[in-house]
């Protein structure tokens, strides 16, 4: 497979996954960095179809990817970004939670109880 539809593969993967419906060459052609025209990418869509990495749930539709696309996404093409501020949130809100326990030895319930009640409080009582 070469470099453009690994791109275009790459792509549609991942607008597949943050909208949830079949991707179509012009979204394609806009998200992809690619300077290629709906018909081009098109006619690689077709080949990558053809190879099994993409399918197309009705005539009309985009195209979808098959399991192995996603394999071949996530063993070739996924990237991993660093922790960003969402991390830390979450490294914060456990030492706000052993803050809450006070060091105590509890059982598994009461731990459990006493997280829930400080996950309840520092989401204004979203869950409780």
């Amino acid at each position: 497979m070469d470099e453009r539809s690994k791109t275009l593969l790459k792509t549609l993967i991942e607008r597949y996954i943050a909208e949830g419906q079949p991707v179509g060459s012009r979204t394609l052609s806009r998200y992809s960095g690619l300077d290629l025209s709906p018909a081009t990418i098109r006619n690689v869509m077709s080949d990558l179809e053809e190879m099994g990495f993409i399918s197309s749930p009705h005539t009309s539709a985009g195209r979808i990817p098959t399991p192995r696309g996603y394999r071949l996404f996530v063993d070739t093409m996924l990237t991993v970004k660093p922790l960003e501020r969402g991390g830390m949130e979450m490294t914060e809100l456990a030492g706000q939670i052993q803050g809450q326990l006070g060091g105590q030895q509890l059982g598994p319930q009461r731990m459990i109880t006493a997280a829930a009640r400080t996950l309840s409080n520092l989401s204004h009582f979203a869950a409780w």
